[in-house]
């Protein structure tokens, strides 16, 4: 709860809103992709009284609509992907200078450290993929046994979905102080519940109709960096900003 308030005290005091227009790019560009394909797929809606043209019509709706739901989840997977690696700058940057503003610490910087950030969150983020299909895997074996499974299913898929997409954002910190893959993953594991909440906290974010995506990715890394300063004792009890 801490983070969630020192998050929007530094919001409410005008710092870091520009890191939201990367955001509001990217969801531009979303609704418009879906709000063109919906349009077109109600082109092809036909109301009228022949049978055999009406019947084309539902036929080539339902196909179409249902060609559309696989590129909308696609889509929707992409935009996570580019928002966890390709806006990674963004992010590494929104973290840094938080970082800095609450406990001071300054760290390196350069084109050579940049690039590298980039490539290790774009593997640390194939990493989380390929550890989170295992799990759902692992988890939908299991839900043969008579005994396991049913009711709980959607909780059980979101919780492995959070606690990796947690991960993800926490490792714009682990990069910063010098972790490498496996403390990372180490890390991780041995803090199940702040990878958890965090990552419900982006999920949550992110389904608020039209301003999810762009308010998702820059709260979660500010709470994120947050939580990982007072995990790491860098920042004292009190969040109070000393460094008005």
């Amino acid at each position: 709860m801490e983070a969630i308030l020192a998050t929007f005290d530094q919001l409410f005091k005008g710092r870091f809103l520009l890191f939201f227009i990367p955001g509001l790019v990217v969801a531009t560009i979303y609704y418009g992709w879906r709000w063109k394909t919906q349009s077109e797929l109600d082109i092809l809606n036909y109301e009228g009284d022949l049978p055999l043209i009406q019947w084309f019509s539902d036929v080539l709706t339902w196909v179409a609509g249902g060609i559309f739901t696989i590129l909308d989840t696609i889509f929707e997977q992409l935009y996570i992907f580019i928002v966890i690696t390709l806006l990674s700058p963004f992010n590494t940057t929104l973290s840094e200078k938080l970082d800095f503003r609450l406990s001071g610490n300054q760290p390196e910087t350069g084109w050579a450290r940049r690039i590298n950030e980039f490539i290790r969150m774009i593997f640390i983020a194939i990493i989380a993929l390929f550890l989170e299909l295992i799990f759902m895997l692992f988890y939908w074996l299991l839900t043969f046994l008579p005994f396991i499974g049913g009711d709980y299913d959607s909780i059980i898929y979101f919780v492995i979905k959070a606690f990796f997409f947690g991960f993800a954002f926490y490792d714009f910190s682990l990069e910063r102080y010098q972790k490498n893959v496996f403390q990372s993953l180490g890390f991780a594991f041995s803090k199940p519940l702040g990878m958890l909440i965090t990552g419900s906290i982006f999920l949550g974010i992110y389904h608020i109709p039209y301003a999810g995506i762009s308010l998702a990715p820059v709260l979660t890394v500010m709470i994120a960096t947050v939580v990982y300063l007072y995990y790491e004792n860098y920042l004292p009890k009190s969040t109070q900003d000393q460094k008005e």
